[in-house]
């Protein structure tokens, strides 16, 4: 029988009624998710104190782009001044959240002086993860009520949840999830015959402005739509004008917000070390309250893509289901799914690269079960490099779980209505019971985040950062990733005082020339020539200098300081 013919739709994802209730209900629901979980508190624009209590990247995100809301406008737009002495870098290198920092940096001459946005992101996050998961299961049963309970599992998804309080940029899952309602409508005839690689752009574009990671997911996800349109469609030219489009509009948002300024390496070390365990589905890492945490290695908790217990539950019901519609239909199990495949094939291979593609760079290299490397497989130079550049691979799980996660709901729709709309209330009843504690602790944490207290607080700064231009850390370490709390002290103190510093702690630096501009600074200082605009700060008191009559070092509130005449 032949594919019906598509009807003309309207240009974008939301294109009917029944999308858009879906989108606004899961929506709801996603916010108010957030809301369970960590309380209203941090949502508050002047509330700061949680931000700087916990110490962690979202520190380095907020205090990134106070610098970038200081920073005189430019071109690339998203240049930070004040962050390195190599001069301005991008915001996207602070993880600052572009989309949003370029938005409340425009609204800056009407904000108040103590502003955040990285709590309004992380519900917003939640929101368009709940609505877009609800509009990708829509999509493949238009049935209001089952996708609305179904969008709670991507409102809350565990690596979602994980993210939001220590590197929430990468919160945003409905990126890749808006790819796959994508590919699930590549046979849609739309208004305007480009209105496919717009939509495809956008998502790229968005996926540049919120973190890079995303990226590549956005284009593993592609993958699957060029294999649709091209084996089902037989729309070669179209694939090309998608793909082409897409990597376009990727290098130009690169280029606009300034990824390509300045000097520095994009490859860092650690490609293997921060991937994805075999057990990683299974393995709760300590999140939940029924299952004991796996044994994994070192640096695997970037890979965590826990799908939690209710999940895990639903996945097995709809094995059971899945087998059990095909021994009905054929009465053997082989020959259905033979005949299966034979009707779905093109389907089935796309799904399947875009599992695999996403499911093998997370788990890297280096193949590992439990505690245990079982392989590692050995890369050229080249090819290491080049997949450093997103080091921290096992991020890219998600996907994969995303894809199993919707599969297991997909299966279960298919049965009647009620049995349905049971069973992933029932999962989702066991997937909130699983992670309840887990979350009881965060809301605990961050509704009543304890009063954060200024650690640079002695009368003495206000003498030494009098007329002071720089802050200059010395000598620079390799490990300055372990100095954290030290740069975000004295960067409060920076953006207050109109100063720059000579290194921050970045996603791209290049170290060699920080290292070296350090040395000489150091060199110079040591020598009696120190700069008297300059607070010198020593990443340990055993690398003072000796005091001398010119040159004067102190210990205030836990930190050694030099400071020249």
């Amino acid at each position: 029988m032949a594919n019906p013919k598509p009807t003309t739709e309207k240009k974008g994802i939301l294109t009917d009624h029944g999308s858009k209730i879906t989108f606004l209900i899961g929506a709801i629901l996603g916010a108010l998710t957030f809301i369970v979980i960590f309380g209203t508190s941090m949502i508050s624009p002047s509330n700061t104190d949680w931000i700087f209590a916990y110490t962690g990247d979202a520190t380095q995100h907020h205090l990134g782009w106070v610098f970038f809301r200081n920073s005189p406008w430019t071109f690339p737009i998203g240049l930070t001044d004040g962050l390195t002495c190599n001069g301005a870098v991008s915001c996207m290198y602070s993880d600052s959240i572009p989309l949003f920092g370029l938005i409340f940096k425009i609204l800056s001459p009407i904000l108040p002086e103590t502003f955040q946005f990285l709590g309004l992101w992380g519900m917003i996050c939640f929101a368009l993860n709940g609505g877009f998961g609800a509009v990708l299961l829509y999509r493949i049963k238009p049935d209001i009520l089952f996708s609305s309970v179904g969008s709670l599992f991507y409102a809350a998804f565990p690596a979602a949840i994980k993210r939001i309080t220590h590197h929430n940029t990468l919160g945003a899952i409905w990126l890749f999830i808006i790819a796959m309602i994508l590919c699930l409508d590549y046979k849609k005839e739309y208004k305007h015959k480009f209105a496919p690689m717009i939509l495809w752009a956008v998502d790229c574009m968005l996926a540049v402005l919120i973190h890079s990671y995303f990226v590549p997911m956005v284009f593993m996800v592609m993958a699957g739509y060029v294999i649709l349109v091209v084996f089902r469609s037989k729309n070669l030219k179209k694939a090309v004008a998608v793909f082409g489009t897409s990597v376009a509009s990727t290098l130009l948002t690169l280029f606009v917000i300034g990824a390509f300024y300045g000097q520095g390496s994009y490859i860092d070390g650690g490609f293997g070390g921060y991937s994805s365990n075999l057990n990683t589905f299974f393995n709760p890492q300590g999140v939940s309250k029924f299952l004991r945490p796996l044994n994994s290695l070192d640096g695997q908790g970037e890979g965590f893509g826990y799908l939690g217990l209710g999940m895990i539950v639903c996945v097995i019901i709809s094995l059971i289901i899945f087998l059990s519609i095909l021994e009905k239909k054929e009465g053997s199990l082989i020959k259905a799914a033979l005949g299966l495949f034979k009707k779905y094939k093109v389907e089935f291979w796309a799904i399947t690269v875009v599992f695999m593609f996403s499911f093998c760079w997370a788990v890297s290299n280096r193949i590992s079960l439990n505690g245990r490397l079982l392989l590692e497989i050995p890369l050229p130079r080249l090819a290491r490099g080049a997949l450093s550049i997103f080091r921290c691979s096992g991020r890219f799980i998600w996907v994969s779980g995303v894809i199993v996660m919707t599969s297991a709901m997909a299966v279960i729709s298919k049965i009647p209505r009620k049995s349905a709309l049971a069973a992933i209330g029932l999962c989702f009843l066991i997937q909130g019971l699983d992670i309840r504690d887990w979350c009881r602790g965060l809301h605990k944490q961050y509704s009543t985040p304890p009063a954060y207290e200024y650690a640079l607080k002695d009368e003495k700064w206000e003498e030494l950062t009098e007329n002071t231009k720089e802050i200059i850390f010395l000598p620079m370490k390799d490990a300055y990733g372990l100095y954290m709390q030290m740069y975000f002290d004295f960067a409060q103190m920076a953006a207050k005082k109109d100063m720059s510093l000579s290194s921050f702690y970045l996603a791209r630096m290049d170290l060699e020339s920080v290292r070296n501009y350090a040395q000489e600074q150091y060199d110079m200082l040591k020598a009696g020539n120190g700069r008297s605009d300059v607070l010198y700060v020593f990443f340990d008191k055993e690398d003072a200098v000796e005091e001398t009559d010119k040159t004067k070092v102190y210990e205030i509130d836990g930190y050694t300081v030099a400071k020249v005449k």
